[in-house]
């Protein structure tokens, strides 16, 4: 009943339950508190003085949250990453339900949590229940767990058997619902560490079957594969919003233009610039070379890549330099709720691009 997941930028097994715990039974989460009221970026200080906490304290949490890709650390200061905001959201969305110190309570050790969803499932009578579960401690432990899950009103004891209550299955479902989207964010942190903070809120729950593929310096090229991968000469449109250039995989891309597939591109404005100077990529800004291609440019830098295939897959890609190196995340997914999400994104940058035509591409 345990979960956990690998974090891929360090590569460690973590205990879902034990990041809450550590995050809601400390002043971590006081930390994180003082980056919503601080300007980012910030200072360690400035932090310890928000938080009340010393110095020290907060240097040892940050590390931590660094780790974990929930916060970056730049010469100019600290920032919470997108990942560190909606893990701090999805904290402060399970505390709307369960208060502080019952959710420390639940996640302290493992028994609570193990008995609260056993009980959840149907009742059970004290001498049952060490045969429950094989994770479950002696019945002395048990009996305490209890005590205290029924002082919370999370269940209820007629004498002999023990059931969950409604404010018991409440306080489950929020735990639940902020175990999966953290499960999420530890995953797939190197993405989050990255993603531009304008792209939240998006359905987090929805990310489990994605792909995820991260650029790394033993796999540089990672990326690159999976995108060249993605072309699909079977769709009947495609759409994307490009914010790297790459002459591979314009020139690969390109094959769908010459298939006559329906296809608009927002190219950003360093890429576009690229584009233009290179006859072999020069197609990509030029609205009259194919009648059923529609080129964008926006007319400033993007760190994201989105890739729409009709209306059936999505793919998401984060390329600023957060992290260790210039590298690249990114989430592949056929899931509707995911290419919603990804057809709005796309959306929302295109309403502030302008046709290719209209942009003098020769200003430097």
């Amino acid at each position: 009943m345990t979960a956990t997941a690998q974090n891929p930028l360090t590569d460690e097994v973590l205990d879902i339950r034990t990041v809450i715990s550590e995050t809601v039974d400390s002043v971590r989460l006081a930390v994180l508190r003082a980056f919503r009221e601080l300007s980012n970026p910030t200072t360690s200080r400035n932090l310890a003085t928000h938080a009340n906490v010393s110095r020290q304290a907060v240097s040892l949490h940050l590390g931590v949250l660094h780790e974990q890709g929930l916060v970056n650390r730049y010469d100019g200061g600290i920032e919470l990453t997108t990942g560190g905001l909606l893990f701090l959201d999805a904290i402060e969305d399970c505390l709307q339900t369960v208060p502080v110190e019952a959710l420390s309570y639940l996640t302290r050790t493992a028994h609570p949590l193990t008995l609260l969803q056993l009980l959840a499932k149907q009742p059970y009578r004290l001498s049952d229940l060490p045969t429950a579960a094989s994770d479950l401690p002696s019945q002395s432990t048990i009996r305490r767990a209890l005590i205290g899950l029924t002082e919370y009103q999370w269940l209820s004891d007629d004498g002999r058997t023990h059931r969950i209550t409604p404010v018991g299955s409440d306080a489950l479902s929020a735990y639940t619902e902020l175990a999966v989207i953290v499960e999420q964010l530890v995953k797939k942190a190197p993405w989050f560490q990255r993603l531009p903070p304008e792209v939240v809120p998006l359905p987090i729950d929805a990310l489990d079957d994605a792909e995820f593929v991260v650029s790394n310096p033993r796999n540089p090229a990672s990326v690159l594969s999976t995108c060249l991968k993605l072309y699909d000469r079977n769709i009947s449109q495609f759409r994307c919003l490009c914010s790297v250039y790459n002459p591979v995989l314009f020139h690969a891309y390109r094959g769908l233009l010459e298939l006559g597939i329906e296809s608009e591109a927002i190219l950003d404005w360093p890429t576009a610039l690229k584009a233009a100077s290179n006859a072999g990529t020069r197609y990509a800004v030029q609205s009259g070379k194919y009648s059923h291609y529609h080129p964008l440019v926006l007319e400033e830098s993007q760190t994201l890549g989105i890739g729409i295939y009709d209306d059936r897959k999505v793919a998401v890609a984060a390329y600023n330099e957060a992290g260790s190196g210039k590298h690249i995340a990114m989430i592949v997914s056929s899931n509707e709720r995911l290419v919603n999400w990804g057809i709005e994104l796309y959306e929302s940058y295109r309403t502030d691009a302008f046709p290719a035509n209209e942009v003098d591409l020769n200003r430097r």
